[in-house]
């Protein structure tokens, strides 16, 4: 966990894309930069994260310190945001209006004050004030969140060029982990919903894992699989994911894909399991699949020809297998009907040989008894 923390803390995310006339455009530097200030209640002054020591109901004034590195005025957004799990596993700090786990008591966009915007002069650096209200309720754990930084946009700036349109995008986040005491909290892992969804338009079974822990759940192993209700030995779907990671009080949809396979009516049961921080859940859901939510995915899903073309082949094979049959049939019976038709040939041969036996025997009899008279 001690080598896990300061990788998930320290996100900068750096995006520069140009378009036009068939050449990019990048920017040569980052607009601005990002420093927070470490407090003297930072329990590692060695992070470059803040990860402070607080207690109930205390106020914490943090300090960020904003530096324009361009020769032009910048203005830069901020936004206070609550850590949750995306639904690729992984501890996200820059959604700004997140669906919040139902565990979660205290989100940290909540319970922090920011200032929505602030203009950077030229080779300007300023200081912002983020003011964190610690709850007044004691609490183990720890509450996670981060601060967010991203350039305000500049749209007539990126149209002044006829035939070249630069859109420059700098993020930057900075972790705030809030800490009362260094008591373990121990590790849980819940499946809540199991339920037929898509994911970049393909067709995908989703089983909603809840952390409802005030702890961060690292290096997650995961291995499902989806059933037909009535048969529970052959899986329809398999997948299995590595290193995952969920935020305190966090709940994702982790995804199986139906290898583009379009859904079909009728029950299921997911299985899955889960091993983290030296733990092992087994879970097990049933679930419905109907039909107006398996015709509304599969006509929202893209490349299912495929699937379409594997059961036109499978029609095919089989119409094959059944003409083979059918020929197999009928020359069976022509060889029957020729066998039969030659039974009656020599049947009537013996009948026919049998009667001229019966007339020479009656010839030759008459011409004893007319050799006797004499």
């Amino acid at each position: 966990m001690k080598r896990l923390i300061p990788t998930i803390f320290m996100i900068i995310g750096v995006i520069s894309i140009g378009f036009g006339g068939g050449h990019n455009a990048f920017a040569e530097e980052m607009s601005f930069s990002v420093e927070a200030k470490i407090p003297e209640n930072q329990r590692d002054k060695t992070k470059t994260y803040f990860d402070l020591s607080v207690k109930p109901g205390e106020v914490e004034q943090l300090e960020v310190e904003l530096k324009n590195n361009t020769d032009k005025e910048v203005t830069v957004l901020i936004h206070s945001n609550t850590a949750i799990t995306n639904d690729n596993g992984v501890i996200d700090y820059g959604a700004e209006d997140p669906k919040l786990d139902s565990t979660l008591k205290y989100p940290f966009s909540k319970i922090s004050k920011v200032e929505p915007e602030v203009k950077l002069e030229a080779k300007e650096v300023k200081t912002i004030n983020v003011q964190v209200d610690v709850p007044t309720e004691s609490f183990s754990g720890i509450i996670l969140g981060g601060l967010h930084f991203t350039q305000k946009e500049d749209k007539a700036e990126g149209s002044k060029e006829s035939g070249v349109q630069i859109e420059n995008k700098f993020a930057y986040v900075v972790g705030v982990r809030l800490s009362e005491n260094d008591d373990s909290v121990t590790p849980d892992l819940q499946l809540i919903d199991a339920k037929a969804g898509q994911r970049n338009y393909r067709n995908t079974v989703l089983g909603t894992l809840q952390n409802p822990t005030t702890r961060i759940l690292g290096n997650i192993t995961v291995t499902a699989d989806v059933f037909a209700a009535d048969n529970k030995e052959t899986p329809i779907y398999h997948n299995k994911q590595e290193n995952l990671n969920m935020a305190p009080n966090s709940s994702f949809d982790y995804g199986i894909p139906t290898a583009n396979k379009p859904f079909r009516t009728g029950k299921y049961v997911l299985k899955m399991t889960a091993e983290a921080a030296g733990e092992k859940w087994e879970f097990e859901k049933e679930f419905e699949i109907k039909a107006d939510e398996a015709k509304k995915f599969n006509d929202e899903a893209v490349e299912l020809a495929e699937e379409q073309n594997d059961y036109m082949m499978y029609f095919i094979i089989g119409g094959s297998i059944l003409l083979v049959v059918i020929i197999g049939l009928v020359i069976w019976m022509m060889r029957q009907r020729k066998k039969h038709l030659e039974e009656l040939r020599r049947q009537e041969a013996r009948k026919k040989a049998k009667r001229i036996r019966r007339k020479r025997e009656q010839l030759n009899g008459s011409k004893k008894s007319t050799s006797e008279k004499k």
